[in-house]
């Protein structure tokens, strides 16, 4: 057994990094097993006591033997004292829970969510320990100004569609589709990750998203499944430009954004089913992932001239 340097869930440890072989952290005295079962390897983003959550990488050292080691991602909450955040960690892990299995979608085991109390510390944790997809995100691409043809963004059209469909059937949105939430895996095979923001269609709800890409009746806090296609529109305009939606010109009447003067060689069919997606009125996008479906597969896949 092979084990990495250790790293301390406490938030508060003032020094958290650890040797392989200890059992404990050397600093506060936290066990460095969490749950008997996961070890953190290291985090994926820096710990910051401004945000409320701290994202790690850990091994799996649970009860299957033929799955020890397995690097998973764990998310932890530290502000369980505001009843929001509490309520959309546990949103999150019932919905990754109910849709473990699904083709582009990160599982989490029934026992994958659970709470834990650092060593002499009040303050309880809630972690969510995630299958980890592996592969590199889009934003990544595109900061290697790596753009995509026509031909790939058709395909990935349908396979994040394909995905929608999955989550729009328990009448979920996602709520934050943009290219850094898009891992292109080994394979070339999309996955959607980061279900923080996951509502139910039609409910009021706290503003979520990100700039640009949140469609505007999220960002008035009611998302519904067409929201979710807006993002996906500014996500592949993005991913074919090179360009943020957020960048590009408004037109003051109609809301849409002016990205066709872009190099971008692809078919007006294309483009103009991207601006369908993008519409800023709700009920004038596709109604569901079936018209999606069907429009793309009329779509040859031919490049442009």
């Amino acid at each position: 057994m092979i084990l990495n340097d250790s790293y301390c869930i406490n938030p508060l440890c003032k020094q958290r990094d650890n040797p392989a072989t200890a059992s404990s952290c050397l600093a506060c005295g936290t066990s460095l097993l969490i749950c008997d079962r996961y070890r953190i390897i290291k985090p994926i983003r820096s710990p910051n006591s401004a945000l409320p959550t701290d994202i790690f990488e850990v091994a799996d050292w649970g009860t299957d033997k033929g799955d020890w080691g397995t690097v998973k991602i764990l998310k932890v909450l530290k502000n369980t004292h505001n009843s929001y955040l509490v309520r959309s960690f546990q949103q999150e892990a019932r919905v990754l829970i109910w849709l473990a299995g699904t083709q582009g979608i990160p599982a989490v085991a029934p026992d994958g969510f659970f709470s834990i109390k650092p060593q002499n510390s009040s303050q309880k944790l809630f972690c969510l320990a995630i299958e980890k997809i592996s592969g590199e995100n889009l934003l990544e691409l595109l900061d290697k100004k790596q753009y995509i043809s026509q031909k790939i963004a058709v395909d990935w059209l349908k396979q994040l569609t394909n995905i929608l469909q999955n989550i729009h059937k328990y009448h979920l949105v996602h709520r934050d589709i943009k290219p850094s939430n898009l891992m292109l895996q080994p394979n070339g095979k999309l996955g959607l990750i980061d279900f923080g923001s996951v509502v139910e269609s039609g409910m009021n709800a706290t503003p979520a998203g990100s700039a640009g890409y949140a469609a505007p009746e999220q960002i008035a806090g009611k998302a519904e499944a067409r929201s979710d296609f807006f993002a996906m529109g500014r996500t592949f305009v993005h991913l074919l430009t090179g360009m943020r939606p957020i960048d590009f010109p408004k037109d003051e009447k109609t809301g849409k954004i002016n990205w066709k003067n872009q190099s971008v060689k692809i078919d007006n069919f294309l483009a103009d089913f991207l601006d369908k997606l993008m519409e800023p009125l709700p009920e004038k996008r596709p109604k569901n992932t079936e018209v999606i479906l069907d429009k793309l597969n009329s779509i040859t896949c031919a490049e442009p001239k």
